[in-house]
């Protein structure tokens, strides 16, 4: 009997010390596992920090050119403002004018109706200066307002006087064009000998003879 108890006690021992050593090396194999999560959250928490950082950068960032832009606001406000005040002014001193025109107009209407009854309108009759040979749309320009307008006046115009005209008006490049057989073709053209002047014409080169 009393070896079944030393074999029974024999084998408790043996059961205790196996548990312990199981034990033991589970709470190690759970500790290494927690310390390997407890790593992974800290990797994972230093990655967050860091894009907290970053964000955070960028807000102060943001914030700085929100406050720039904002001063540029303001800026152009008071730009706005001062150009509304200058507008108004300027608004007031065209709207005097328009005024005091309208008033001198009113004052002196009697007068010009009374002087148009007296007058009666006539069509001023001008020629196309640019079908003689040599002339443009520029010279004819100069010449009219010099009122040589129609072809009987150029015809009866001469070509020194022409050149002066045209070098006053249009300075030393006009030196090169040669007015010499224009007022005998404003003649034919004036008399509309139209068949005569294209004959003319297709003995000339840029107003001059070949």
């Amino acid at each position: 009997m009393g070896g079944h108890i030393f074999e029974i006690i024999i084998m408790l021992f043996g059961a205790a010390i196996l548990g312990f050593f199981i034990g033991w090396f589970l709470k190690n194999n759970k500790i290494t596992e927690l310390q390997g999560y407890i790593d992974a959250l800290e990797d994972k928490n230093n990655r967050l920090q860091t894009d907290y950082n970053k964000n955070e950068r960028l807000l102060i960032e943001c914030q700085t050119e929100k406050r720039k832009a904002e001063a540029e606001k303001q800026q152009i406000e008071k730009l706005l403002i001062n150009c509304e005040g200058k507008l108004t002014l300027s608004d007031i001193e065209l709207a005097k004018n328009k005024i005091e025109s309208t008033s001198q107009t009113l004052v002196s209407a009697p007068k010009t109706k009374a002087k148009a009854k007296t007058k009666t309108k006539t069509k001023v009759k001008t020629d196309n200066l640019k079908r003689i040979e040599g002339i443009g749309p520029k010279i004819a320009s100069i010449l009219k307002e010099a009122k040589i307008d129609t072809f009987v006046k150029l015809s009866k115009a001469k070509a020194e006087k022409i050149s002066d005209l045209l070098v006053k008006a249009g300075g030393n490049s006009y030196n090169r064009f040669d007015p010499l057989t224009w007022p005998e073709q404003a003649k034919l053209a004036a008399e509309e000998k139209w068949e005569e002047l294209k004959k003319l014409q297709d003995e000339l080169k840029g107003g001059r003879k070949k």
